[in-house]
C-alpha cells in the first residue's frame, strides 16, 4: 500500500486541502400500488412509454430462477411473444420488449417493465395492447421448450474468465449465496414445463399496477387519454436529470 501511496503521490499531484467523499445517498424505491402517469414533454416525432411496476420487495430465489425462461419466451428477442403479437402481427410499435428483473443485492426489489415505442396516434392501440398480453400471457409450449433449451445451451458453453471469478463470488454473496447461482438456474430448466411457467406469470405478473413513464411531444400526445390510465404528473428536463 506505501508503495502504491507513493506512486500516486509522484504520478497523480492533487493540492490538499482533501475533501471528504459526500455520504451514500440512498434512493427508496417507490411502491406502485395503483396507475400513475409520469410525462416529459421532448420534441420527438413518436411517443414512448415504459411501464414500470414494483414486485417484491427483495430478492426472491423462486423469482430469479424463473426470469431468464420468462425474458426469453415472452419479453425479449424478435421471436418473443410480446415482440410477435405487439410489432409483427398488429404493426402498433417500432420497438417493443419486456422484460422481468432481479436484483443485484437482497435488499432490493424485483421489477417488471414493458416498453412500447410508436407513433402517438397509435397509443390507444399499443398500450392496450402491452397491458393485455402482460395480464394474458398466451401459451406456445415449443416456444417455451425451445426457451428453456437455450438457457440451458448458454450456461453449458459460457465460462466464467480469471478476471471476472472475484466479481461474480461477490455477486452471489451479495444476494446471500456462496455458490454460482447458475447451477440453481439449470437445475431448475433441466426439469421446468410450460404449467411452471404460467403459475409464475399467474402469481407475479397478472393484475400488477403500472407507474407509465410517457415521452413525447404534449402537441402529438393526448394527455386526456393518458389520463384514463390514472393521474398524469408532467415532469420537467431539469426533474428528470437532477439538475
Amino acid at each position: 500500500m506505501d508503495e502504491v501511496a507513493r506512486l500516486l503521490e509522484r504520478c497523480h499531484e492533487v493540492k490538499p486541502p482533501f475533501l471528504s467523499p459526500p455520504p451514500l445517498r440512498e434512493f427508496a424505491e417507490l411502491e406502485t400500488s395503483t396507475h400513475e402517469v409520469l410525462f416529459v414533454d421532448f420534441p420527438i416525432v413518436q411517443a414512448d412509454v415504459m411501464l414500470m411496476s414494483k414486485g417484491t420487495p427483495h430478492f426472491n430465489l423462486e423469482e430469479h430462477l424463473m426470469r431468464d425462461l420468462y425474458n426469453d419466451y415472452f419479453g425479449n428477442g424478435l421471436s418473443s411473444i410480446v415482440f410477435q403479437e405487439i410489432r409483427e402481427f398488429k404493426a402498433l410499435a417500432y420497438a417493443t420488449y419486456a422484460f422481468y428483473s432481479s436484483p443485484h443485492k437482497q435488499k432490493y426489489a424485483h421489477y417488471l417493465q414493458a416498453y412500447v415505442g410508436t407513433q402517438p396516434d397509435k397509443l390507444p392501440d399499443a398500450i392496450p395492447a402491452m397491458m393485455d398480453i402482460l395480464q394474458h400471457m398466451p401459451l406456445v409450449e415449443s416456444q417455451i421448450d425451445q426457451a428453456r433449451l437455450a438457457i440451458l445451451k448458454r450456461i453449458e458453453t459460457e465460462r466464467i474468465l480469471p478476471g471476472d471469478i472475484f466479481w461474480s463470488a461477490q455477486g452471489a454473496q451479495d444476494l446471500g449465496f456462496d455458490r454460482d447461482l447458475r447451477e440453481d438456474i439449470y437445475s431448475a430448466m433441466t426439469r421446468m414445463k410450460a404449467s411452471d411457467l404460467f403459475e409464475f406469470q399467474q402469481r407475479h405478473v397478472r393484475d400488477r399496477a403500472y407507474t407509465f413513464l410517457v415521452l413525447g411531444s404534449r402537441d402529438r400526445v393526448d394527455l386526456n387519454y393518458l389520463r384514463s390510465f390514472g393521474p398524469v404528473r408532467e415532469m420537467g428536463i431539469s426533474e428528470v436529470f437532477g439538475y
